[in-house]
């Protein structure tokens, strides 16, 4: 299993990465960057920061912004030389109704680009009812509310072989995860100033460690970015 620290490409993070091969990176729209090969990398969609968990309240306006964000990170991941792991296909967090009606409206997009695909299972969600979609995914990315993503995740590694959590920021979790067969899990909170958190990553990490060997200069440049460039041929 791999966790994402994500939207956090410190050096901290391409130390372990290198060290011990357990770490990679989850892109929000607009943080893409890089992309390293010691560094596997997966990209969200950027639906949760629209969402509201208290009242389960989605707010569309905000999307709407984050729907071209979202549609130039996969194009430079299409033109990446190296490919994500996988996208999440934009969903609505807490919202398995409307989450489905997504699936179908961007999939085929994902698809088109040649990048595999992850559904965002919500609360409600069924594995019967996934396999019953046209168009089936690749990855199953337990998300919704945090009581049921906990309570159901057994439920998806039996059904699934390919199996992401999202929103995990807790150590003491990742035993539990690997042991169900969970190839990978995410959180935003592994670098915030914890430093339980961060500490308890790396010990995971370097328990189980596999070093990279990847060269690091061909990554090296001094040139200027040109920060409107968007892919590269």
């Amino acid at each position: 299993m791999i966790v994402m620290p994500a939207c956090s490409s410190g050096w901290i993070w391409h130390c372990l990465a290198r060290e011990t091969g357990r770490i990679g990176h989850l892109y929000s729209p607009g943080d893409q960057r890089g992309p390293w090969p010691w560094m596997p990398y997966a990209l969200d969609n950027g639906a949760f920061s629209c969402w509201n968990q208290k009242n389960n309240a989605f707010d569309e306006n905000k999307w709407i912004g984050k729907e071209t964000a979202w549609r130039n990170m996969i194009m430079w991941a299409d033109s990446a030389p190296i490919k994500p792991l996988w996208a999440i296909v934009p969903d609505v967090p807490g919202n398995s109704k409307e989450t489905i009606m997504r699936w179908h409206k961007y999939a085929p997009d994902v698809l088109a680009s040649r990048i595999m695909l992850a559904l965002a299972v919500q609360d409600g969600m069924t594995p019967a009812a996934v396999r019953q979609m046209e168009i089936q995914p690749d990855v199953i990315a337990v998300g919704g509310s945090t009581e049921w993503k906990w309570n159901s995740i057994e439920m998806w590694t039996k059904e699934f072989s390919r199996v992401h959590l999202l929103r995990c920021n807790s150590p003491t979790k990742l035993d539990y995860l690997e042991s169900l067969g969970v190839e990978s899990c995410d959180g935003t909170g592994w670098n915030r100033g914890d430093r339980t958190q961060t500490q308890g990553l790396e010990e995971w990490c370097r328990s189980r460690a596999t070093s990279r060997n990847d060269p690091i200069w061909p990554h090296c440049s001094r040139a200027a970015a040109d920060k409107k460039q968007m892919v590269f041929a």
